[in-house]
């Protein structure tokens, strides 16, 4: 970066500080604008709120956590399933001051109490499903606030006041007519002062899925989450407004808690998916039930809707504008599926839980226009609004278009650093960006192509092979669902790349030596075979995989993402150690 000028009147400048607008203050001028309009449904649990009683119960929980000595800047952390309570969560810890650390609900204890001990809570919201967590956290010394999903308080004047540990005198949940405490009514207006924020006070903890180690804490300032959830709206729903519905699939620990805090600009009721999981079979149950005009999926979970869709109905039988999907690359094959069956409502966009998805958008009407590369990858899209990314080379030297590089990126999406990691912050930030770890190129016309992960990368006798491109051509082939490549020790090679191959068609046994035979395959035909010849028709020889392992489901994480460490991982015992 240049040196300033020391010419320049402005050499010595530095910004006036200034009281930030706290984040919550969208939901309560929602409120204030279609107060009786539907903010929330979730009927697993008999629950429909109106904005003016989301806003109304946000508040009261900000007194409740403020009245039980959270301050400003104390960590809350949120520890449950997807619940209507968990949004007022949301709003409310955020509105008090405090900062939301919401880790996903299906991690195990261990990996819990390592989380609490890193962001350190002075109050925790959780469901009973955690019960036990809750004791095995007291016992390390815990002593804040415990409050329980299901029973926050609602705003009504008997569930107002502070909190003792174990929660005990809450009101339950299931009270529609919400009634705003005297406290909170009479301080609508003059209350303001009571949840002042600056700027880059922090409000939410975004871990990092832990998929290279332990997670960690980014960190969004109330500037960062108000930039994001603008960037969302402008580029990923734009039209969406209270007459929609957003079907809320994922856990909102992560990008979908993003997805639903942004649908607060349109005033769209957020719709938790009964019964929690999403499978085919239920899932245009909901869509066509409430109507649903938006979601935000994994490429897993899309890959299921578009299984789910009825073969009598075509792209236009639906009432989805915009199905979003992030989370992980999905493949050319799989995204050409989902245009074909559900037309032009497909939105992609990029982005890692440091810039929570803020990086490119691939928009409806780009999906199937833009060709994919010589390895068959396809586009996620161009850079979102605000943001610019770069291409670096290992020296932090910028490259052309064209040129394969790292994919860093810098705006006012990207987070404020990691909570505790100066070692990380500053790897994360060489040359002033931040830096993705993925690989790709921008083409001329600002399209980004990501050609794989650095860390998925693994090197064949000396060559650096990147998976994403062989797992593309795989995925060509008809009787494939879905496949994994990934690098493995050996002894003459260094590392040698093992494809892992879930079937079109049920029944593939799972063979070490990639010998079995595939149901879906023509008699007598070796399916292994037939698939390193597809790979050796395109790739170079040190690109195709040495080994094809057949099972029956692929395996997938706590987020929906492909289980490749896991894979990784099992396919390398007893092979020892990569040179």
């Amino acid at each position: 970066m240049r040196a300033i000028s020391q010419t320049s009147p402005a050499k010595d400048f530095t910004p006036t500080p200034r009281r930030g607008v706290n984040v919550s203050r969208f939901l309560t001028q929602t409120a204030r604008r279609i107060p009786d309009h539907t903010a929330v449904i979730d009927d697993d649990h008999s629950v429909r709120w109106t904005w003016s009683e989301l806003d109304a119960r946000a508040e009261a929980l900000a007194r409740t956590l403020q009245a039980s000595g959270v301050g400003r800047r104390d960590s809350v952390l949120l520890v449950s399933a997807n619940h209507a309570e968990v949004v007022q969560s949301f709003w409310g810890i955020i509105r008090a001051g405090a900062v939301i650390a919401p880790p996903n609900a299906a991690l195990s204890t261990e990996e819990l109490l390592s989380i609490s001990a890193d962001v350190i809570p002075a109050a925790i919201v959780v469901d009973r499903a955690h019960a036990d967590f809750v004791e095995t956290l007291k016992q390390t010394g815990f002593t804040g606030a415990v409050l329980w999903i299901g029973e926050l308080p609602d705003g009504s004047p008997s569930s107002s006041g502070p909190v003792s540990g174990d929660g005990a005198g809450y009101k339950g949940s299931s009270r529609r007519e919400v009634v705003r405490s005297t406290e909170a009514a009479d301080g609508a207006e003059d209350g303001i002062g009571d949840f002042a924020v600056e700027e880059d006070d922090p409000c939410w903890y975004f871990f990092t899925s832990g998929s290279t180690g332990k997670p960690k804490a980014a960190t969004f300032t109330h500037r960062h989450l108000g930039a994001v959830l603008m960037n969302h709206r402008c580029d990923l729903f734009p039209n969406e407004t209270e007459d929609g519905a957003s079907l809320v699939l994922a856990p909102l620990s992560h990008g979908a808690g993003i997805h639903m805090l942004a649908q607060v600009f349109g005033g769209t009721p957020s719709v938790i998916h009964p019964g929690g999981k999403a499978d085919p079979s239920t899932l245009w149950e909901s869509i066509d039930g409430y109507e649903i005009t938006n979601a935000f999926t994994v490429p897993t979970i899309l890959n299921r809707i578009v299984a789910g869709y009825p073969v009598d109905r075509g792209p236009a039988d639906h009432s989805l504008n915009r199905v979003i999907y992030a989370g992980a690359p999905m493949l050319a094959a799989d995204q050409s599926r989902a245009l074909d069956r559900l037309g032009a409502c497909l939105v992609q966009y990029f982005g890692l839980a440091e810039v929570t998805g803020a990086i490119t958008v691939l928009r409806p009407e780009e999906h199937g226009q833009i060709s994919v590369d010589s390895a068959g990858i396809g586009t996620c899209g161009r850079a979102r609004t605000g943001v610019d990314i770069v291409i670096l080379d290992e020296s932090g030297t910028e490259l052309p278009d064209g040129e394969q590089g790292e994919v860093c990126v810098g705006g006012p999406t990207v987070y404020a650093g990691y909570l505790g990691r100066a070692d990380a912050n500053a790897e994360a930030f060489a040359h002033g960006v931040f830096h993705t770890g993925d690989v790709g190129y921008l083409d001329e016309s600002g399209f980004l192509f990501l050609t794989g992960r650095k860390s998925d990368m693994y090197i064949s006798g000396g060559s650096n092979v990147y998976p994403r491109e062989i797992e593309e051509l795989l995925l060509t082939d008809a009787e494939v669902a879905q496949a994994v490549v990934v690098g493995v020790p050996d002894a003459q090679w260094g590392e040698i790349g093992i494809a892992i191959i879930e079937p079109a068609s049920s029944g593939a046994a799972n063979a070490s030596d990639g010998s079995s035979t595939d149901p879906g395959a023509s008699a007598g035909t070796d399916p292994s075979e037939r698939l390193r010849a597809l790979c050796k028709s395109t790739l170079a020889a040190y690109k195709v995989p040495k080994e094809i392992h057949f099972v029956a489901a692929m395996p997938v994480t706590a987020y929906g993402k492909l289980a490749r460490k896991e894979l990784k991982a099992e396919y390398s015992q007893g092979r020892g150690s990569a040179r």
